[in-house]
């Protein structure tokens, strides 16, 4: 009696679980948006047309140091709101190491932001994904600043924002990418306008 109860109440975590990441990861370009702010590009980035300036944070690394998106100033930097628990989020994190090893020496850097997570669960992920890049623990702060780029905000994981060396927030994904997308908007945060 017991092992069934177990099995039903693992199979209604799973099955919980696997719902939120498919209703909130999806990679469809968004629609109804406001054409004064947005507009959707083939890259399936949704771009921002009057590019703003990212919002800055100062949050803690999970190795205890502080940084600020100040710290990143003339960078181009893809922001990644991600989880441990999220097996899209997981499924795209090896690219982005690569790219941060072909991309850091010129000027550019992903910031991880863990969400929904706790920190001893992301400190072993990263250890033992070997992540190059700065991971932070996130904030509702944090999350709302940036969330008001996406019409109804922030909802799902991962969602990542491209910023130029400018400091402006040129569009952001939702749902998981691919390692080639990704490069493309690392080359266009490098862009010089």
């Amino acid at each position: 009696m017991k092992q069934k109860q177990v099995l039903v109440i693992s199979l209604t975590v799973v099955i919980l679980v696997a719902g939120f990441v498919m209703a909130f990861n999806t990679s469809e370009p968004e629609h109804n948006q406001s054409a004064q702010s947005k507009t959707t590009t083939s890259s399936t980035a949704t771009q921002v047309k009057n590019a703003n300036i990212a919002p800055d944070f100062s949050l803690t690394t999970i190795d205890g140091k502080t940084i600020s998106m100040a710290d990143f100033k003339g960078k181009g930097v893809i922001l990644n709101f991600w989880a441990t628990w999220c097996p899209p989020c997981r499924a795209e994190i090896p690219d982005m190491i690569e790219l941060q090893s072909a991309y850091e020496t010129k000027n550019f850097s992903f910031i991880g932001v863990a969400v929904g997570d706790r920190l001893e669960n992301v400190k072993a992920f990263v250890e033992k994904q070997k992540i190059n890049y700065p991971i932070v623990m996130g904030s509702p702060e944090i999350t709302n600043d940036y969330g008001k780029f996406i019409d109804g905000g922030i909802r799902g994981i991962p969602t990542s924002f491209i910023i130029n060396t400018k400091g402006e927030v040129l569009g952001h994904f939702v749902g998981a990418r691919s390692k080639e997308i990704f490069e493309e908007a690392i080359i266009e945060s490098l862009k010089e306008k």
